[in-house]
């Protein structure tokens, strides 16, 4: 039920006219008209970015960018007009990089910036390596560990990486 649905208990028969009211309250706005662009880690390898723009009437291609902070390098996607005002992108990304989203427009090679977004990190893409020695995994686990993880760490635990110690095993 949406808030243009109102019920009163008068309009639900099975329900007592001594309940309360529940009012949904006003129906929630497409666009708020504040320029926003927030980024999101969707996972290791990408970045989710949505933004609303309200003043996005530009004659220049308008486009959102994903920029290494580290580095500098950049993706960026020309949006078409109807994606200008308001819209989401997903971004392909590197694992442990430090990133920034642009919201702006182009003209020719120049990007010129209207709004960058809260600087986001991308996890590793694998497991810890490192062991609490109170934690060790016991018989077994090791196992499961090394089909979830691959090759990094088939050679970690020919190593020796699992050592039964610690207060867990004594």
């Amino acid at each position: 039920m949406n808030s243009r649905e109102r019920l009163s208990p008068t309009d639900r028969p099975h329900v007592a006219a001594s309940d309360p009211y529940l009012d949904y309250g006003p129906a929630l706005p497409e666009r708020y008209g504040i320029l926003t662009l927030r980024a999101l880690v969707r996972d290791p390898r990408s970045v989710f970015a949505y933004w609303e723009w309200p003043d996005s009437e530009k004659t220049s291609a308008w486009a959102v960018r994903l920029r290494d902070v580290a580095t500098g390098a950049a993706t960026v996607a020309t949006l078409d007009r109807a994606a200008g005002a308001s819209g989401a992108f997903y971004f392909e990304a590197t694992p442990e990089r430090d990133y920034e989203v642009d919201l702006g427009w182009t003209s020719g090679d120049v990007f010129v910036v209207v709004r960058t977004s809260n600087r986001i990190r991308t996890p590793r893409e694998g497991p810890a390596t490192e062991i609490d020695p109170e934690w060790v995994p016991v018989e077994g686990e090791a196992d499961v560990w090394t089909s979830l993880s691959g090759p990094a760490a088939r050679q970690w635990l020919k190593g020796g990486g699992y050592r039964r110690a610690g207060p867990s095993h004594e």
